[in-house]
């Protein structure tokens, strides 16, 4: 499946070459992409985004505001500390219901 969901039967296919597949589900992908980050010229920003994400699906619900606001203060919004402009405007948009900054 090349929009990184399992195959049919629950397992993924020889040749999925999807992100998600190759670089967050596979171990050694994602230290592989993830050395990638950590040696190019301006994207420790992204690395650290995916550290943070990453812990935000491990906190408790009770924190998960206060953490998503601190993601989005960092990473999305213009002049963050660690703004990261490469992403679209869709993916920095906030959650449905929520005011724009």
């Amino acid at each position: 499946a090349q929009d990184g969901g399992a195959a049919p039967g629950g397992g993924h296919p020889e040749d999925d070459t999807s992100f998600r597949w190759q670089c967050v589900e596979q171990p050694i992908g994602k230290l592989l992409f993830q050395r990638f980050l950590d040696g190019a010229p301006g994207l420790a920003a992204a690395k650290a985004l995916w550290a943070e994400l990453e812990a935000y699906e491990r906190c408790e619900e009770a924190e998960r505001g206060g953490a998503a606001a601190a993601i989005r203060g960092r990473f999305f919004a213009p002049g963050g500390t660690e703004h990261c402009s490469f992403l679209s405007a869709a993916a920095m948009a906030p959650p449905a219901g929520e005011p724009r900054p």
